[in-house]
């Protein structure tokens, strides 16, 4: 009985011996597979998307067209979706997936563009100063990585001033020792202008700057003032001349200056001449006076005899 249960037993663990090594078996082709996916992965390495890049103006005038282009390297993977934000709302989505692939969402939206914008770019119309922020493009790989890169931009939509700078002085003329006092003024805009000073070529600083509100409608916008304010040394005049000028921009969409020319104040030739021509009149009607007094005393004495 006891032989019998041995035997049993016996058969039990060959056939269980034999069952593993045909799960081995069956399991060793995707064992193999594995192992070689794993090496293809260090010897080649990982490739999918990389090099994200953003490109949008720095400043762009009100009212225009705006193109932003996001540029990526997809190598052997395929795009999913790319979305572009606008302070963290999303604006534009293109998934090539989708028929049709583009989508717009919330008020930016509206201002796309749709048969100008694709996978790489989007194109806006009419921006006001209001979208003036930071835009962000996101690109996602497909399947099976699933990358996802960002990249950040920050643009600037300008009211540009109407119209050009105006200067304003107290005088014309100039002595050493005199105070010169004037101002610049930008016409309004937003943001506001930026204006430098230059006397005869070399910047000089501004006594003050004020940005005085000028809201027209829902835009508020600021007039930009600049004071000069500075005492006439001898060596302040150029060949008898001060160029005084104002420069006014706002990024590199304005540019504008305006100038004057103020004299130096010398004492006048005419009032010299008006002092000697009084001495010599004067030292003539003496000469005169005493003619007249000798002849009125020889008639005088020619009476008595």
């Amino acid at each position: 009985m006891i032989r019998r249960r041995k035997a049993i037993a016996g058969e039990k663990n060959e056939e269980d011996t034999m069952r593993s090594a045909a799960r081995y078996r069956e399991a060793r082709p995707s064992l193999f597979a594995s192992l070689f996916v794993v090496l293809a992965v260090f010897v080649i390495g990982v490739h999918g998307l990389k090099d994200i890049s953003i490109d949008i103006p720095l400043a762009v005038a009100a009212g225009t067209t705006v193109n932003m282009s996001c540029g990526y390297d997809l190598e052997s993977d395929t795009l999913y979706v790319m979305k572009w934000y606008y302070k963290g709302s999303e604006f534009f989505r293109f998934v090539p997936k989708e028929m049709p692939p583009t989508s717009t969402f919330g008020e930016l939206g509206n201002k796309v563009i749709l048969n100008k914008s694709d996978a790489h770019r989007v194109v806006l119309r009419d921006l006001q100063p209001n979208y003036t922020g930071k835009y962000l493009c996101e690109v996602s790989g497909d399947s099976p990585s699933f990358t996802t890169l960002v990249d950040v931009g920050y643009m600037h939509v300008a009211n540009l001033p109407k119209g050009d700078p105006q200067v304003r002085f107290e005088k014309i003329r100039y002595a050493v020792g005199d105070t010169v006092r004037g101002n610049c003024t930008v016409p309004s805009g937003n943001p506001p202008a930026n204006v430098t000073w230059t006397v005869n070529g070399v910047p000089v600083n501004s006594s003050f700057i004020m940005n005085v509100t000028d809201k027209l409608g829902d835009n508020q916008q600021l007039m930009s003032i600049a004071g000069l304010d500075f005492e006439i040394i001898p060596d302040s005049f150029s060949n008898g001349r001060l160029h005084i000028v104002c420069n006014a921009n706002v990024f590199h969409l304005y540019k504008k200056q305006a100038d004057v020319r103020l004299m130096e104040e010398r004492p006048r030739l005419a009032s010299v001449l008006g002092t000697r021509e009084s001495s010599y009149i004067g030292g003539a009607a003496i000469q005169i006076k005493e003619w007249f007094l000798d002849a009125a005393v020889t008639l005088l004495l020619c009476s008595f005899r």
